[in-house]
This record gives structure tokens, C-alpha cells and sequence, in this order.
């Protein structure tokens, strides 16, 4: 069977979100590869392909199966996807974290769907057409639901050591851009899969919470062929928590450096899994930046949030990154139920403090799958609002809050151009944008700041 898999084109001209790969579809399109399954990988997205464009692709090709990925902010486009395609291809799958988060009703948001995977998606998907290709015998495969069919329980988690390495070379990979790479040349690697932590807003549903690491070297091995094949100097390492072992990030940290492997990355990790000797062998090893999240300088907060940190271990780990000459990038989360206005302000003051390069704000969202969503967070689990956020793609992002919408708005626009709007984070963006060659992500975000602190600026 012909397999094509695509990430469809943006909602509309104006939507310019991160043009990072689809690493998902790649690691799907992988293991069908090698299972002897022709397959193919369109990115729709970010080759800029209208609608009209996308589906005479569809029309022309006439692929036997159909494959999306989608989260929920961006479900409505996974469904405009598949209303568009029904008549050109001959069976649509949806996979990712939406359909494993929402279960059986994906059915009924896109009807036009054939079967949904939930979980991590390569072993299911080589099963499933596997299945198909053989007429529908027996029960689907595990993790697979098919409309009036049984449903085995159970999410499938992949073994990440003996995972085939993402399909890359089906990609447009000189495409690709990142405001935060300091190179052009863009990869993105997951490292790891599964989170422990217990964090009230996140979505765990498709990897899970026990966490599973690849071996140091094949994770360098995986570096040194984007390096040398790929032309890639920068790779962004997209696993929920790198530092979780300090261990084993020193032993990949150790193999870059013995290869003599020139390439730069960021990573992701939590204020109380780095200090200062990491940190520093972490940047001898290219690392430039490390993300955290914060996501609030109120001890309430965070214990509604149950990120289980501290400030002052935030304000350790921001000292530590900043003395071993990383930079650093500080999530945070603003107008969480019981915070009033002088708590988001205590918040944005606490980023200032923690001298955070770049602060990335959000407000809280409830999305299916979490433990937020199901109220057991000790919030009500239903959203209240939805607040625009000027770095999102998405137009809708219910946000659960007691603060009113409209005032949780204001203060969202004064926290994004009171912390960009001046000279030193103004410069830094501008160089990394060309360094980068994220021009483009740099003038939309500079737009939607100016176009804020116009409107703060209006009397009344």
C-alpha cells in the first residue's frame, strides 16, 4: 500500500507559526520504510502550499492510505484536512496527541476518519496497514481504533533504543527555521520519551510518565549523520526533560566532545536537575541554551501547577546557566486560578530578576488529557476564556483563569512588551534572527508587540 504522510498547510496566510520539522511523522515514516511499506512525506506547512494547491496534490496522487498528525490546539486543521481529502484517497488515519487525549470522539469531530492511533505511533502504524493491506482480519492492531470495532486498552510505548532513526531525508530540511538557533541548519532529535514529574498542565497520554532513554552513543551517532549529512549546525533536543539523568547527559556530553563533533543545540530541563559543573560541560559540548520551566515566581501557584520546584531553585539554575555562559529561556504561565493582578506582576518582576534571556509567556489551557482538564488540580477544569497569545498560531486556546478575560489579556500584553521592547532584548533578537534565518518569525513577533504597546498606549 502507498503511504502518505503530511503535515496540511496553515490555517490561513497569516498564520506563521515555528517551521521546525515534523519529527513525529518522520519517526512513523521510518518505521514503514523499514518494514518494506512505500511511503512518502509532504510538508505542506511549511513549503507554504495553500489549500487549493494541497488538495489537486491529493487528487493527483490518489495515496491508498491518508496519515495526520495532530495536537488539540490545531485539531480543526487535522479535520479540515480530512473533510478535504475524503474523496481523493482511500483510507485517513490520524495519529499524536489529540486523538489519544479525546479517545473514541475523534470519530465524531472528523468523521471522515478511518481509524485513529493512540500512543506512540511507529509500531501502530506498521500494523495497522499491515492490517489493511490483509483485508481487516481479526481485531485491529493494539492502539488502534477503527470505527465499530473492538478497541484493545492500552497505549503501545516503543522501545526508543532499537527505534529507527526519523525519515529526514523525505524532508525539506533547508526549510526549516528556529528564532533561538545560533547557526542556520536546523534538526530537531528526541533523546527521550516519557516524563515522571507530575505537572497538572501536561499532556502525557502519548509517551506516558515512565521515562525511556536511548544509549549516549546512539544518540550521538544520530548527531554526527545530521552534521555530515544533513548539513545541519544547530539541533534543537526536544525531549520533555534532557537533564532528567545528569549521568547520562554527561556521557552524551563527553561523546560529542571526543568525536570532536561541531554542532550547537538546546535543550529542555527543570531548575532542580542541572548545576554549574553540568552546565558547564554541557556548553563545552555546544549546547548554547537551556529552557526552563518556571512558569510562575508564587509558591501557590506552583503548587497548584504541581511542578514540585522551588524559586529559589529557579533562581540557582538561572545563575548557574548564566555563569557557565548559556543562555537561557524561562516558560511561564500567568493568570492561573487564585492569581489577581499583583501576582502576574510578581511573576513578570521574578523573570527580570532570574535575568532570563528570553521569557516565553502563556496563560493556563485545559487541554484534554491532562490532569488540569479533569479537574484534579484543584481548579474547576473548564475553561472560562479565551485569551489571545501573540507568539501562538492557534486563534483559539481556552484558558482556565478567575482573572477576567479581559484584564488577563491586558496584563499578558504589558509582560510580552515590557520585557522585548527594550534595547539589549531588542538587539538579542534581531542577531539571533539572522544568525538563525528566522527573519520572517522575528518580524511577526516585532509586528504583534509594536501593534500591543500602540493599543497600551490609548487612553482609556
Amino acid at each position: 500500500m502507498r503511504v502518505l504522510l503530511t503535515r496540511p498547510p496553515r490555517r490561513d496566510a497569516r498564520d506563521a507559526g515555528l517551521s521546525v520539522p515534523p519529527l513525529g511523522l518522520a519517526y512513523v515514516a521510518a518505521a514503514l520504510r523499514q518494514a518494506g511499506i512505500e511511503v512518502e512525506l509532504l510538508d505542506a506547512y511549511v513549503l507554504g502550499w495553500s489549500w487549493a494547491r494541497f488538495q489537486a496534490h491529493l487528487a493527483r496522487l490518489r495515496p491508498e492510505v491518508l496519515g495526520l498528525s495532530a495536537m488539540t490546539p490545531v485539531s480543526d486543521i487535522a479535520a479540515r484536512a480530512v473533510a478535504l481529502a475524503r474523496p481523493h484517497v482511500g483510507r485517513i488515519v490520524l495519529g499524536g496527541p489529540h486523538p489519544t487525549a479525546v479517545g473514541a470522539a475523534v470519530f465524531d469531530q472528523m468523521p471522515g476518519l478511518d481509524a485513529a492511533v493512540e500512543g506512540e505511533g511507529e509500531d501502530a502504524a506498521v500494523a495497522l496497514v499491515r492490517w489493511w493491506a490483509e483485508g481487516e482480519r481479526g481485531d485491529p492492531p493494539p492502539g488502534v481504533r477503527v470505527p465499530g470495532r473492538l478497541f484493545r486498552e492500552g497505549v503501545p510505548r516503543a522501545r526508543v533504543e532499537t527505534l529507527a532513526w526519523p525519515a529526514r531525508d523525505l524532508l525539506p530540511n533547508q526549510a526549516y527555521r528556529y528564532l533561538f538557533a545560533t547557526r542556520p541548519g536546523l534538526a530537531t532529535v528526541i533523546t527521550s520519551r516519557g516524563c515522571p514529574f507530575r505537572c497538572s498542565f501536561c499532556d502525557k497520554s502519548v509517551s506516558g510518565s515512565r521515562w525511556r532513554a536511548r544509549p549516549a552513543e546512539d544518540v550521538v551517532d544520530e548527531l554526527a549523520h545530521v552534521v555530515r549529512d544533513l548539513g545541519v549546525r544547530f539541533v534543537n533536543v526536544y525531549d520533555d526533560n534532557f537533564t532528567l539523568s545528569k549521568r547520562r547527559v554527561a556521557a552524551i556530553c563527553e561523546e560529542i566532545l571526543r568525536r570532536d563533533l561541531r554542532v550547537e543545540w538546546k535543550c529542555e530541563g527543570r531548575v532542580d536537575g542541572v548545576d554549574r559543573e553540568l552546565l558547564s560541560l554541557m556548553r563545552r559540548a555546544g549546547c548554547t541554551m537551556v529552557a526552563y520551566g518556571v512558569e510562575s515566581g508564587n509558591p501557590d501557584t506552583l503548587a497548584l501547577l504541581r511542578k514540585d520546584v522551588t524559586v529559589d531553585q529557579a533562581r540557582r539554575a538561572f545563575a548557574d546557566t548564566r555563569a557557565a555562559g548559556l543562555r537561557s529561556l524561562a516558560y511561564v504561565i500567568l493568570g492561573a486560578p487564585g492569581e489577581d493582578g499583583a501576582a502576574v506582576q510578581r511573576t513578570v518582576a521574578f523573570c527580570r530578576e532570574l535575568g532570563a534571556t528570553y521569557v516565553q509567556f502563556s496563560t493556563l489551557t485545559a487541554m484534554p488529557g491532562t490532569p488540569l482538564f479533569l479537574g484534579s488540580a484543584g481548579g474547576s477544569g473548564v475553561a472560562s476564556a479565551s485569551v489571545r497569545n501573540p507568539v501562538d498560531g492557534d486563534l483559539h486556546r481556552p484558558t482556565v483563569t478567575d482573572l477576567p478575560p479581559e484584564e488577563l489579556a491586558r496584563l499578558l500584553r504589558q509582560a510580552w512588551v515590557g520585557f522585548y521592547l527594550r534595547p539589549r532584548p531588542l538587539a538579542r533578537v534581531t542577531r539571533d534572527a539572522v544568525r538563525s534565518g528566522s527573519v520572517g518569525e522575528a518580524w511577526r513577533l516585532g509586528r504583534a508587540l509594536s501593534r500591543w504597546a500602540v493599543e497600551q498606549a490609548r487612553p482609556g
